[in-house]
């Protein structure tokens, strides 16, 4: 039997990976290896919980540092038990330092490495996450792009076509998997909000939390929270940031913890409009049918802008206030949910078949 070897460290990773894993333990030896880039119970453990995933064989214990710093600890921690475990294949999935290092780990091992999500790119390269997308997908054996576009970008590069499998975003089976035990979750009352009444926010990319950027977004916020209820899911990142800038939290602002898988697709599914700066959240706020006020000036996620599912307003004072007092119009809002979604389930089956077939033809 083939082994697999998946490397993830973050929520999102944990996410889009938890309908492939099932999958993977079902055709390979599957061995699961967790970076500890996300390390708190809030941002991790509890999405392993709810999720019905196995605990990871091996956990890095990276922790939080420097973009640099944190790459090597990982790459010097995973060498190890890469050539101890010999495996046929790495997956990685994303853009995060976990999957790029993983991925790189395994390439300088003469590794295949298959790579979910290739192909999304915001051409944006002041964003580490797109250094490692683009690292990524010229290391990779496997590509397993998301949509027409992601593919049109992978070729575009010059990376050959029978290295890319169009399969689809995972997101959409983790959300199908989930929608009906989001249901029950209790997080509406307990944060007190009323269905479509209230707007969910995340706040946490590098670029939007830096000294220049975060106190205009920050005060933008607070002065639409005064006109709209705005529940503020506080990510650890810019929590830190805000301390750092010495900015307060505005009043108008309901900031609650970062919040388990289950309870966050029903707290977003269940509003008016999503505000985030997340790539993962956007899709699933496609497939749950909510709005996507994004806050940021590109997207990696074109197609669900293209569709005109959801909209980009910014990440400044001024681009934040007129794009959110335009978008959250009544009409404008439903113009938003009546655009149809491009969303199709069956990536997590695909890419795994995809997998197989690679495999089979290095052997």
């Amino acid at each position: 039997m083939k082994t697999v070897v998946t490397v993830l460290g973050t929520r999102p990773e944990i996410i889009k990976l938890s309908p492939l894993i099932p999958l993977l333990r079902e055709q390979f030896r599957h061995i699961l290896v967790h970076s500890g880039q996300h390390y708190s119970f809030e941002m991790d453990a509890v999405f392993f919980e709810e999720l019905g995933l196995p605990a990871p064989d091996y956990t890095l214990a990276v922790g939080s540092a420097s973009h640099g710093e944190q790459t090597a600890r990982m790459l010097s921690r995973l060498e190890p038990i890469l050539l101890a475990t010999r495996p046929d294949m790495v997956l990685v999935q994303g853009d995060t330092n976990t999957a790029m290092a993983g991925g790189l780990c395994a390439a300088k091992l003469n590794i295949p490495v298959t790579h979910l999500e290739s192909g999304g790119r915001s051409f944006n390269r002041q964003m580490p996450e797109e250094l490692n997308r683009i690292i990524l997908d010229h290391i990779s054996t496997l590509l397993l792009a998301a949509d027409e576009t992601a593919e049109r970008n992978l070729l575009a590069e010059g990376l050959p076509p029978e290295r890319i499998r169009m399969v689809g975003s995972s997101v959409i089976d983790a959300v199908e998997r989930n929608r009906q035990h989001a249901r029950r979750s209790t997080i509406l009352q307990r944060l007190e909000v009323t269905p479509g009444d209230y707007l969910v926010l995340t706040l946490h990319r590098s670029e939007n939390t830096t000294p220049d950027v975060l106190p205009g977004m920050i005060r933008a916020l607070g002065e639409l929270a005064e006109e709209h209820t705005i529940v503020f899911l506080l990510h650890p990142r810019t929590a830190a940031a805000m301390r750092t800038c010495g900015i307060e939290m505005p009043r108008s602002i309901r900031v609650s913890e970062p919040l388990g898988y289950l309870d966050t697709l029903r707290l977003v599914e269940q509003a008016r409009a999503l505000l985030t700066d997340s790539g993962g959240l956007q899709e699933e706020a496609g497939a749950l049918g909510t709005p996507a006020l994004i806050l940021r000036n590109e997207t990696e996620w074109r197609y669900l802008v293209d569709a005109g599912r959801h909209v980009l307003i910014g990440n400044t004072h001024e681009s934040i206030l007129a794009g959110a007092r335009r978008w959250l119009q009544p009409e404008a809002l439903a113009r938003l949910r009546a655009a149809p979604a491009p969303i199709r389930s069956g990536a997590s089956e695909r890419a795994v078949a995809a997998m197989i077939d690679v495999l089979e033809s290095i052997a």
